[in-house]
């Protein structure tokens, strides 16, 4: 993901709320909820890899036949595979955040599952990094670089660059996601923790979309950036690409937990149902409507970052529900194979570009060329199906060993919905239609 697609964490990981194990909870007398994995989640999770994917290993618009080169522009808009990660990202774990909100040590098992989570990987990736660099010939004050990575500062301006400039033949560039998703997580649970109830809450993860949205506008409408079209200081910051995480967050604190003594508040989850649907068609056109203006789906305008990427957000944020509640969407994401990639979700993040050099050494011996649509058809499939197999086995030898330290830390379920989200008005209109034929029988 380097896009995070670039993105990150895949972050994305994001994952990490529907994977943590249950244990008991440090409130006197209870057991926290047992955990559990949403299919169509991890499906949505899936796609937003898939997403990122195809950005990185895409192509077509070279090309002059007409079918490859919209095969190009969907590339370019594969990028949104990162907001839709950071929007799950927050929508998961403050569900987990907020439902431990009165528990014990819940900052500390907060952090350190974060920790268990996404360091082991990011650190395997970095001394594969330095390795390769010193086997390459680098010297190891050359790898001082590899410590804006080391404090996720990778996305801070003027430190992205020098972030990048590590002589590896490995690269790193799609980490900038990860710095954001990181540098978030490390503030939002003390708000959160702060705020005295849920409304209190959801207004502070509103006001923080706020504050994303009046920063780009501020920053992508000043003179030196009208009409520029290389990327700038800011595109990676945290304020400028964490909208999305805020809207997953506030997404989870109106939907509430029916699994709670108060159970949901009927009012958000009648507007949720009501507006999830227009809200992302709308989202989604805004931001094609603003590509098609500038010639490019690929986020490269000021314009698409102001108004276009909000908007996306928006559409990314409400993806979530139309997933959660009953229907054609919901089937289509639990499809197996794809909610098999959403769990391997993050390690295939980490290593579809840290291993790119391997997958195009491979696809020009297989395809005798590094030229060409054979050959990025070659390489494409053969970097596909290598990282599912490499990010299966680290899922299952390296990261799982890891995560089941996670009982040690228990929090309350990320997912604490149950069932998916139904019309029920219309549920309980029906079962009194059955009681009161029962009654007449």
């Amino acid at each position: 993901m380097a896009s995070d697609a670039t993105l990150r964490d895949l972050p994305p990981d994001s994952s990490a709320s529907s994977d943590s194990p249950s244990g008991p909870s440090t409130l006197a007398g209870t057991i926290a909820p047992k955990t559990r994995r949403d299919a169509a989640l991890d499906g949505l999770r899936g796609l937003a890899i898939l997403l990122v994917f195809i950005f990185h290993y895409g192509g077509g618009l070279q090309s002059t036949q007409p079918a490859q080169r919209l095969a190009g522009y969907f590339t370019q808009f594969s990028w949104s595979g990162v907001v839709l990660f950071f929007a799950l990202s927050g929508f998961l774990i403050t569900g987990s955040l907020w439902e431990t909100n009165h528990t014990v040590h819940r900052l500390r098992n907060f952090y350190v599952r974060r920790a268990l989570r996404i360091l082991p990987l990011y650190i395997v990736a970095l001394l594969a990094v330095a390795i390769a660099a010193l086997l390459t010939g680098a010297h190891f004050t050359q790898l001082r670089p590899l410590l804006v990575f080391v404090f996720f500062l990778q996305n801070f301006p003027h430190l992205s660059s020098y972030a990048l400039s590590t002589p590896s033949p490995l690269p790193l560039y799609h980490f900038w996601t990860l710095a954001v998703e990181e540098q978030f997580y490390l503030i939002w649970p003390i708000v959160l923790f702060l705020a005295h109830s849920r409304r209190h809450a959801l207004r502070l993860s509103l006001w923080f979309f706020g504050i994303c949205a009046f920063f780009l506008f501020s920053i992508y409408t000043m003179a030196p950036f009208v009409g520029a079209v290389t990327h700038h200081l800011y595109d990676y910051f945290l304020l400028t690409q964490g909208g999305a995480i805020a809207l997953g967050c506030a997404l989870s604190l109106a939907m509430g937990n029916r699994a709670s003594p108060i159970g949901r508040k009927p009012g958000t989850h009648r507007l949720i149902r009501k507006y999830a649907q227009p809200a992302f068609f709308i989202g989604l056109a805004i931001y094609l409507l603003a590509g098609i203006a500038c010639g490019t789906f690929y986020i490269t305008y000021p314009v698409q970052f102001w108004l276009g990427l909000p908007a996306l957000s928006i559409a990314a944020a409400a993806a979530i529900p139309l997933v959660l509640r009953t229907g054609l969407p919901r089937k289509i994401f639990s499809w197996g194979p794809l909610g098999w990639l959403g769990r391997i979700s993050y390690g295939f993040y980490v290593f579809h570009i840290l291993l790119e050099p391997l997958y195009d050494r491979l696809g020009a011996n297989i395809s005798h060329t590094n030229a060409g649509d054979y050959y990025h058809i070659v390489r494409a499939i053969v970097a596909f199906l290598l990282t599912c197999v490499i990010s299966w086995l680290s899922f299952n030898l390296f990261e799982m060993p890891i995560l089941s330290l996670k009982r040690f830390f228990p929090v309350n379920a990320s997912l604490p919905w149950g069932e998916p989200i139904a019309d029920t008005h219309r549920a309980r209109h029906k079962s009194s239609r059955s009681k009161g034929a029962h009654a007449n029988e």
